[in-house]
């Protein structure tokens, strides 16, 4: 298991549950920070029975209680989780959520490596000969089989010379701020503007997140990447600003690439891509920790019909997560569609068109 958030410490536990021996190495010890911070009702529940018979430990989480969007027109769309069939969904701080997965491993005397880098990667016969490093030193492993878990960069799969088709140039801009005195309700808040949209959810410990979402070129011809030119696009907006009122000085601002992309192939020979490594999708689509599990579930299902003799079950991954993902831009589309009042702008032409389909190698 090359990463050891979400996807891949779904895997590991599928895997050995399955009684197949599995080791993860993480890059991190689990401090940096790390997005995704809402969790909706569905991954929630796909969270407690990933988790049992143990519980899911949701100290230190806020429950949400649905979200607030002004989107396709000045008047806000209200969506609550009290009717959902899976209850509230959860504000999240994502560093402790992927530490109690990484924990829950261990408990199952899964391997683990923090601070691990994969510095060698070489097929052996069937199967794969792994050098890394470690903080105790260097270390190889022998295995028949990879979970590509690396997220954007898709470390095994480049390895194997697979190339990823990008959509667009999607890029968030965020900053961790102390939660306002006056801001106590635990909702999810979008807002659309003409470069691009804005969310809002709160976080743990009294603080609060604030991210905006546009294309590099558009986040750079509006100076977002500097706190000063980022804090003026916020006192723009028509009802985020005024919902938070004045923010404390942004000093630091969080960027990440988040362009809706794929892998050409998400498996091939002794290996298979979970979670954002195979697919990454618009964070409007709030599936990104949903689709990290799931994902990372069907590989290891995968992967332990293969080790069985099924010689095509990675073939059929491979396809789901394309029609998967086919599904998806439809999705996407159809939302971005919603929202008209600035079809003539940069970022909202580009998703009201045909997708581009980019390759990058």
């Amino acid at each position: 298991m090359v990463g050891g958030g979400v996807g891949g410490t779904s895997a590991a536990v599928t895997l050995v549950r399955a009684g197949v021996s599995v080791c993860v190495l993480e890059r991190t010890d689990y401090s940096p920070w790390r997005p995704g911070e809402t969790l909706s009702p569905a991954a929630h529940a796909e969270l407690r029975q990933f988790l049992a018979p143990e519980p899911l430990e949701t100290e230190g989480f806020l429950v949400s209680y649905g979200l607030e969007a002004n989107w396709g027109s000045e008047r806000p769309h209200h969506h609550a989780f009290l009717t959902n069939p899976y209850g509230c969904g959860w504000h999240v701080e994502r560093r402790r959520l992927d530490l109690q997965l990484a924990r829950h491993a261990r408990a199952l005397q899964v391997p683990l490596w923090e601070r691990s880098c994969v510095t060698h990667l070489e097929r052996e016969g069937s199967g794969w000969r792994v050098e890394a490093t470690t903080p105790e030193g260097p270390l190889e492993l022998r295995c028949e089989a990879l979970v590509d878990a690396t997220g954007r960069s898709a470390q095994v799969a480049r390895h194997c010379g697979v190339g990823r088709r990008e959509e667009d140039g999607l890029c968030s801009v965020s900053a961790i701020i102390d939660r306002p005195s006056s801001h106590t309700e635990h909702l999810l808040r979008v807002e659309a503007t003409p470069l691009g949209w804005w969310y809002a959810a709160p976080l743990p410990e009294n603080r609060f997140i604030l991210t905006l979402l546009s294309d590099v070129d558009v986040l750079e011809h509006h100076d977002a990447f500097r706190p000063a030119g980022w804090s003026a696009l916020f006192a723009s907006t028509r009802h985020l600003a005024g919902r938070l009122g004045e923010l404390p000085e942004v000093r630091r601002l969080h960027v990440r690439r988040c362009e809706t992309s794929r892998l050409e192939r998400a498996a091939g020979e002794g290996w298979a891509a979970v979670g954002d490594a195979a697919a990454m999708w618009d964070p409007l689509s709030s599936s990104g920790i949903l689709k990290a599990l799931r994902t990372g579930r069907a590989a290891a299902e995968a992967l332990c019909s293969t080790l069985g003799g099924d010689s095509g079950a990675l073939e059929r991954y491979a396809d789901e997560r394309a029609e998967e993902f086919s599904r998806y831009l439809s999705m996407r589309q159809a939302n971005y569609a919603l929202e008209q009042r600035w079809a003539g702008e940069d970022f909202w032409r580009r998703r009201l068109g045909a997708p581009s389909g980019l390759e990058r190698n």
